[in-house]
């Protein structure tokens, strides 16, 4: 599993109920932002909106992150990072808009 093809979402009734952006490297695969870091992850049929989570013996499947994608990326402002977050997200909103037009 590569760390950085995981997204956020939410679980409802063993289906992916939420389903938002990949998650952020800087942050989460940041050995120096330990309180923030993925540790694991849990695995669905698809990474999209409805699909099934993986389950075993009634228990939800997941994985862990591998030690090896984890690094020191330094020192992350975290009001300056959800800012910089922000304003990615709403520029590929306004991307997407356009192109629907």
């Amino acid at each position: 599993m590569d760390p950085q093809k995981v997204k956020h979402g939410e679980i409802t009734a063993l289906k992916i109920s939420n389903l938002s952006g990949w998650i952020d490297p800087q942050t989460h695969l940041n050995l120096d932002f330990p309180k923030h870091l993925m540790r694991e992850v849990y695995i669905a049929e698809n990474l999209e909106l409805n699909s099934k989570i993986i389950t075993k013996d009634e228990r939800l499947m997941s994985a862990l992150v591998s030690p090896q994608a984890y690094k020191h990326l330094g020192f992350v402002d975290e009001a300056e990072r959800t800012e910089q977050l922000r304003e990615e997200i709403s520029k590929e909103t306004k991307y997407k808009e356009k192109v629907v037009e």
